[in-house]
């Protein structure tokens, strides 16, 4: 099978990507997280490398919630009924996208609370 040119592959990639912020709920939810995120980078004055590590995590999330995605969907592919051993995995999945969300908090949090106090005592 002959390699599509780099053109059509980014296609693909766009393709995927559109389609998972169309039909995934979650996705669209750490979407909402990445604005959030983005409003606060520009309403506080983050640093760059406080702006980097914000959205490094995002993208984790976002990457993270993607690969579940994936991995559903094969699952569900592979064995349209329920099946504990495919639960299994789905929940592993599930799972890596949960440590990736509470990494991102814990970052956030350790970013955005100088920000938010020195906010709270000028107001």
């Amino acid at each position: 099978m002959k390699k599509p040119p780099f053109h059509k592959s980014v296609q693909f990639t766009f393709r995927g990507i559109i389609w998972i912020l169309r039909n995934e709920r979650n996705f669209q939810f750490h979407i909402l997280g990445l604005i959030i995120n983005l409003f606060l980078i520009v309403f506080l004055g983050l640093s760059n490398t406080e702006t980097a590590l914000i959205l490094l995590c995002c993208f984790f999330v976002l990457v993270t919630e993607t690969l579940n995605t994936c991995v559903e969907k094969i699952c569900d592919y592979i064995q349209p009924e329920f099946d504990s051993r495919i639960g299994i995995i789905k929940d592993l999945a599930g799972g890596a996208v949960m440590l990736a969300t509470i990494s991102a908090i814990s970052v956030g949090a350790l970013v955005y609370w100088p920000y938010l106090i020195l906010l709270f005592y000028s107001l």
